[in-house]
């Protein structure tokens, strides 16, 4: 087991109460953040405190945060008012400008003012609210190298869809799956090399993946994966999927090649892993240049470990080379994690309303100037916000 050392916490100016959904990176040296008030805040990694307010109204109801392009300057945001936005943080991180903005629906839409700029401006699809059937968006995924953004909606009137957009005209969806998932659409992701397939997951129990150059939706299915309720489903590498239930049941499937006809091995059926992995619940897995990693909570052990998933012999979790991160966020719910190889941190955020930067134990010494903490928490006045 390594131990890591908490060396940085902020709540980033929110107000009592909040919890922080998500964070990825935003630049080399910054993060954007999403929060249960609907905000879109941008903070230094290295001085947590140092936060700007991007959006004090992202979404009304926020639910997913993606980074868009490999150098990290523009994110995605969808929310339930049915929106998916991107965001431009280019001109400067006090004045973020909505590069494109439109709406996951159902039916056609009616006539409106039309607007199309370059990205560091504005592309807007406005619809009359009276008539437009918004789809609440829970899930979306980015592939800046096809200029590609794609957004999963909740299950409405009998619904569930995968949109697509080319960012460079984004009036209306490209393409839309509408018959794939019967249930919320929680998770999206693109393959790590094929920049043409897509994988979705649903709490239909379904994991799909879908060669997004056909337009049939039922011929562009090249693999389905039944599970159970998905909370989590994407890539581990080119040829190996992982799914994790709601119940936190974990399993890794190979990734089918349909123009390969070779016998594809076995799925590993892990079962629910709170027990083996000594924990509560599953925030997520991480992927590294080391290998993946599951990020697996325990609220009144106070701890979150990182613990690698290892291919040899087979798949399987190597508890002995665990890092613990020891106090985690307390009582509360780690909602995001991020691991930054780079600088050797590791970066959380929950439901306690705080970012923490954590290292080894071994690299400590640094002035890391951190705000004064504010109370925890007494009590939970609201339930738990699912984004699925």
């Amino acid at each position: 087991m390594h131990l890591l050392k908490q060396t940085g916490h902020s709540s980033l100016g929110l107000p009592e109460d909040s919890y922080i959904y998500s964070i990825v990176p935003s630049s080399r040296t910054e993060f954007a953040a999403i929060s249960s008030d609907d905000s879109l805040r941008i903070f230094d990694a290295n001085r947590l405190s140092h936060t700007s307010l991007l959006a004090n109204n992202a979404h009304d109801g926020v639910t997913s945060l993606q980074t868009y392009d490999a150098s990290n300057q523009l994110v995605v945001t969808g929310g339930r008012d049915g929106k998916v936005k991107l965001w431009d943080l280019r001109n400067g991180k006090n004045s973020a400008v909505v590069a494109v903005e439109s709406f996951v629906h159902w039916g056609e839409l009616t006539s409106g003012p039309e607007v199309c700029l370059d990205l560091r401006s504005l592309c807007e699809l406005l619809t009359d609210p009276a008539t437009a059937n918004q789809a609440p968006v829970l899930s979306t995924a980015t592939c800046s190298e096809t200029n590609s953004l794609v957004a999963g909606t909740e299950l409405h009137s009998h619904q569930a869809i995968v949109a697509f957009w080319d960012v460079r005209s984004a009036t209306q969806p490209r393409l839309e799956y509408v018959e794939s998932h019967n249930d919320d659409v929680t998770e999206l992701q693109y393959h790590p090399t094929r920049h043409n397939i897509l994988l979705s997951g649903s709490t239909d129990g379904l994991v799909n993946i879908y060669n997004t150059t056909i337009t049939d939706e039922d011929e562009a299915l090249v693999q389905v994966i039944n599970h159970g309720s998905v909370h989590h489903a994407g890539f581990i590498n080119e040829r190996t999927i992982y799914a994790l239930s709601h119940d936190e049941t974990f399993a890794i499937h190979p990734a089918t090649d349909p123009d390969e006809e070779a016998q594809e091995p076995e799925p590993i059926q892990f079962g629910d892993i709170r027990q083996p992995l000594s924990c509560e619940y599953i925030a997520q897995l991480c992927i590294g240049s080391q290998g993946p990693y599951i990020a697996a909570g325990h609220k009144i052990d106070k701890r979150l470990d990182l613990i690698p998933l290892v291919p040899t012999p087979s798949w399987r979790f190597d508890e002995q080379s665990l890092w613990r991160l020891p106090g985690g966020h307390g009582e509360e719910v780690v909602r995001s994690v991020y691991v930054d190889e780079q600088n050797q941190s590791v970066f959380t955020c929950g439901e306690d309303g705080f970012v923490r930067t954590w290292k080894p134990e071994t690299e400590q010494g640094q002035d890391n100037p951190v705000e004064t903490p504010r109370k925890e928490k007494k009590t939970k006045e609201k339930a738990r916000y699912r984004p699925y």
